[in-house]
């Protein structure tokens, strides 16, 4: 018997580009996985981490005063009755009109002992009403009180720190109720700062320079910097107004001196010799 047997043709060419394709496709990843590892296997860069810190003292040549008059209305009983709301405010403005003729008295004080009007800074009135209890002999349920506070903040600012005892003897007798004391500062605080960090960094440099030389091996560029300071807050003197009785003309305040601190981090690249 013949049989007729069908000859077959060249693929289509659809069927052709899509095995070029996955034949393409198979190169890439092979390729690339290639790459991928040599780069794994490239050693990472040597690096020399330092640390270094550098302190400064300084004397401050400023100081700054804060002190607090106040004024209080005399105490009213809080009951069912509606209070008087006119005699309040009689008391309040009494207290006000006192509180403002200390605060007058004590600017012209300060400014008759050569403290430019410039450097005194007189706060706003702030008002407050105040409630307590008071039990008394007898009584069963305490009595609550009422009152008005009338309150006046004062700053001073001087830049000559022989003036720091006069100006205190001067508000004390002049009765203020709070002295906050005396916090002294350093006026060129930034430049000093930044000399720190300066020789901060200069050290870190000698430091992995003579680690690198010391091994054989060259300084390359930074790589890595972090820094860290230590600036203390302004040096406060704390004091009270009540020990107003033991001020003397011949009281003596020594700041002493304040320290900026500046610790640095730094991480070079270095090449060895070979």
């Amino acid at each position: 018997m013949l049989m007729n047997h069908a000859t077959r043709g060249p693929a289509p060419l659809a069927q052709r580009l899509r095995r070029t394709t996955m034949l393409c496709g198979l190169a890439l990843c092979t390729a690339s996985a290639t790459h991928l590892a040599r780069a794994d296997q490239t050693p990472a860069p040597a690096l020399v981490h330092v640390s270094a810190s550098a302190s400064l003292e300084a004397a401050p040549d400023k100081a700054t005063i804060q002190a607090r008059l106040w004024e209080k209305t005399p105490a009213r009983k809080v009951d069912d009755k509606a209070p008087d709301s006119k005699a309040e405010g009689q008391a309040a403005r009494k207290a006000r009109e006192s509180l403002e003729s200390r605060m007058t008295t004590l600017i012209q004080a300060l400014e008759k002992a050569g403290i430019d009007s410039r450097q005194i800074s007189a706060g706003s009135l702030n008002l407050r009403h105040e409630q307590y209890y008071e039990r008394n002999n007898g009584q069963q349920q305490p009595q609550q009180w009422r009152r008005t506070h009338l309150e006046r903040p004062i700053s001073l600012a001087l830049d000559d720190l022989d003036k720091v005892p006069e100006v205190i003897d001067l508000l004390l007798g002049a009765g203020v109720n709070q002295l906050a004391g005396v916090q002294y500062q350093i006026s060129e605080r930034d430049a000093l700062e930044d000399k720190v960090l300066q020789e901060a960094l200069t050290k870190a440099r000698h430091k992995a320079q003579l680690m690198a030389e010391t091994l054989g091996a060259t300084l390359g560029s930074v790589q890595s910097i972090n820094e860290s300071s230590h600036s203390p807050r302004p040096q406060m003197m704390a004091m009270r107004a009540d020990m107003a009785e033991a001020k003397s003309s011949g009281s003596e305040y020594r700041p002493g001196e304040l320290s900026l601190e500046s610790s640095v981090q730094v991480s070079w690249h270095i090449e060895s010799a070979d």
